[in-house]
């Protein structure tokens, strides 16, 4: 590799597990962040002499400044066995460290971002620039993404509150839901919940993945352990022939962290009420009001008509996953042998396709080794993208330990290539392998979001974190690769990002928009050519067999009611809880309304362990709360853009850097409405989603 990669003009974020460096870290950001407001802001300006630059511009430079070390949450999150509690179950210094430093930096953002005392200097700010906009001719003072900002703040201090009591209660509940936020993330963190079984009992389990397990000790000696991530679940169930087995395994990853059910509870309640004091009718009501949706109506009509659609189709699909399990000898005796249930999904799932159409998981997995799939990966997007990824394996020093908090991670330095002038972009991390207390599941996230530092006049370049559960040296089955490829699409959002102020930096948009760029990569992984790009078997190295890539690609639009069925009943459970007027918030019964949808189309479900699958619901206290419809929104947006822009040749690097100014670089500094229509040409519009869908057959 090149020299020119070995001096970044910004050093990697250096990690420290020291518990009071962190507590004492997170305190100097928060009397910094605290200081700057008091002296430079509430001291020094009055509604006459308030500016942009004197008040909204110091603002968003302390917001810009404090996500550079209010990102504890992620480290705690990616920090694993590090951060994991002691053998008898009470927290390690590390952990009680941790949770203190993120409690502190987040009590001290509420309190100065909802600081009342701002509030007539933005008023004031916002209408002389509102004015200017407003007569003729007359452009206005500010760029775009400084006029968006200002708009944002205008809005969250004048949402509906009318006095300083209710302000008072609201930055009360924001604490609490913080807490609860933290609370109900960490109990599924720590929650490392798992079962033993014999090789017998893991019958269809290709032996490879049972290698790859776990084995006991004493008592459990002959069994392997099956940890309920996501990963290892997906990679076992579908392969499962037994109906106990399978019904097993669905339960136990539907009984995790059962202490975050009176946390939902909570949650719930507090979300409602800060709406009504807010001025509006429902948590969702609020939340919906900055997306591209707009209106909570808008939201119910596009769940309404889906759950038309699926439901429609479902029990024809059904009823041929029963026919299968009705003549499958592994089900005869069962109590559930002719009925499908949730557990029985995958398994039955699984053998149609490959009986219809001949897309064999077990033979596919073996052209996806985890690393080296990764590394193709990188090849296609930094082709496609105009990128280059350096791996950092030597720092000719003595600090590597420092740069990665656990001797797995990988590091990447990410440059632009020689087309796109090589300029420096930022860091990449992949923090792939499963670890005690290490979160569950997939997810990138951005360690620090870029944005231009007003103090130093000068880029500050974004690092962001791919953490996943896969085994070191495992097969991924095709869906682990689609999942991949679209966690490591948000990272390219976060690389290619190029904003003025970190809170619209890469995928920090409009959440009916975060998620589009991510799925309309997902594209890629059912396209012949783009699979043959990514794929390469584990000894030859040869791409996948164009037979192969046929029957898999075919299969895409196979059982798509079952398919969308899990996504639909999240958004469906979320849309009701949340979405119900405040008046009735006390009677909203939250186990009811998750039986209620896990049942739809006649999927059977039966006993209390089903009720409180929502304890796993991490999304909705990640952001995603009242607003889990915008994974079908967005959508219905990325398959927009790919029909519009990229089917005709998915690998044409011309398009994929007009993609990448155009939409990628934007992230939320302009109206992602804008960004669409600038890009596409025209208004987006949803024909290509129910197409794509393929419900109408």
């Amino acid at each position: 590799m090149s020299h020119r990669y070995a001096n970044p003009p910004q050093p990697p974020v250096t990690f420290t597990t020291d518990p009071a460096s962190i507590v004492a870290s997170a305190d100097a950001a928060c009397r910094h962040a605290e200081q700057v407001i008091n002296e430079e802001i509430l001291a020094n300006v009055t509604p006459e002499t308030a500016t942009f630059d004197n008040v909204m511009a110091v603002l968003l430079q302390v917001e810009n400044e404090f996500q550079l070390t209010s990102n504890v949450a992620v480290i705690r999150e990616i920090l694993g066995s590090g951060s994991s509690g002691k053998a008898d179950g009470t927290p390690s210094d590390l952990e009680k460290a941790t949770r203190a430093a993120a409690n502190r930096l987040m009590g001290s953002m509420n309190d100065w971002k909802g600081d009342e005392r701002l509030k007539p200097l933005v008023e004031v700010v916002y209408q002389r620039e509102l004015q200017r906009r407003q007569q003729s001719g007359t452009p206005g003072v500010l760029d775009d993404e400084s006029w968006k900002a200002l708009c944002q703040e205008q809005r969250k201090f004048s949402s509906g509150v009318v006095d300083s009591a209710s302000q008072v209660r609201i930055a009360e509940v924001e604490k609490r839901l913080a807490e609860i936020e933290t609370m109900f993330q960490d109990n599924l963190r720590v929650a490392q919940d798992c079962l033993w079984f014999t090789r017998a009992e893991l019958d269809g389990v290709p032996a490879a993945t049972i290698d790859a397990l776990d084995v006991g000790d004493g008592e459990l000696v002959g069994k392997f352990t099956l940890r309920l991530n996501d990963h290892q679940v997906r990679a076992v169930v579908s392969q499962l022939t037994s109906p106990t087995i399978r019904m097993q395994v669905y339960l136990g990853t539907r009984n995790l962290a059962r202490e975050n059910d009176f946390l939902l509870r909570e949650a719930v309640k507090l979300r409602y009420e800060a709406a009504r004091l807010r001025g509006y009718d429902s948590h969702t009501a609020y939340k919906v009001e900055t997306m591209m949706a707009k209106t909570a109506s808008a939201v119910e009509n596009l769940l309404s008509g889906l759950q038309h659609q699926v439901l429609a189709r479902l029990p024809h699909e059904l009823e041929k996953l029963r026919r299968l399990k009705t003549a499958d000898s592994h089900a005869q005796g069962d109590a559930d042998s002719e009925i499908i249930t949730r557990a029985d999904l995958p398994y039955y799932s699984r053998l149609y396709e490959e009986q219809n159409h001949g897309a064999d998981q077990d033979l596919v997995a073996q052209y996806f080794p985890l690393v080296p799939t990764v590394s193709r990966m990188l090849d296609l997007f930094g082709n496609l993208f105009g990128f280059v990824f350096h791996k950092i394996t030597d720092t000719k020093h003595d600090q590597i330990e420092s740069l990665v908090w656990h001797k797995d991670v990988m590091l990447y330095s990410v440059w632009n290539n020689e087309q796109e002038g090589s300029g420096f972009v930022g860091y990449l991390y992949l923090d792939l392998y499963p670890r005690d207390s290490k979160t569950l599941g997939a997810q990138c996230r951005p360690l620090h979001l870029g944005f231009f530092d007003q103090r130093t006049s000068k880029r500050h370049y974004p690092s962001t974190v791919l953490r996943t559960n896969f085994q070191q040296d495992s097969f991924l089955q095709h869906a682990d690769v689609t999942l991949l490829f679209h966690e490591l699409g948000h990272g390219i959002h976060d690389l290619a990002g190029i904003c003025k102020y970190s809170r619209f930096h890469g995928a920090e948009t409009a959440g009916d928009f975060n998620e589009a760029p991510s799925q309309m990569l997902e594209n890629w992984c059912w396209d012949a050519r783009a699979l043959g790009k990514l794929s390469g078997h584990h000894e030859t190295g040869k791409p996948l067999p164009d037979e192969a890539i046929e029957a898999l690609v075919a299969s895409r639009t196979v059982l798509p009611a079952v398919k969308l069925m899990g996504q639909l009943t999240v958004t469906l459970f979320d849309n009701a809880v949340h979405g119900a007027p405040a008046a009735g918030v006390d009677t909203i019964d939250v186990s009811g309304l998750y039986a209620k949808y896990n049942q739809l189309g006649g999927l059977h479900c039966e006993g209390d362990e089903y009720e409180h699958g929502y304890t796993t619901y991490q999304h909705l206290f990640s952001g995603n709360d009242g607003t889990m419809y915008c994974y079908l929104w967005s959508k219905a947006i990325a398959q927009d853009m790919f029909e519009a822009a990229f089917a005709k040749n998915p690998l044409d690097d011309g398009v994929g850097r007009r993609y990448r100014r155009m939409v990628l670089e934007k992230g939320a500094s302009q109206d992602e409405l804008k960004t669409l229509i600038d890009f596409l040409g025209r208004e987006p519009s949803f024909d290509a989603f129910h197409q794509h869908l393929g419900l109408s057959g």
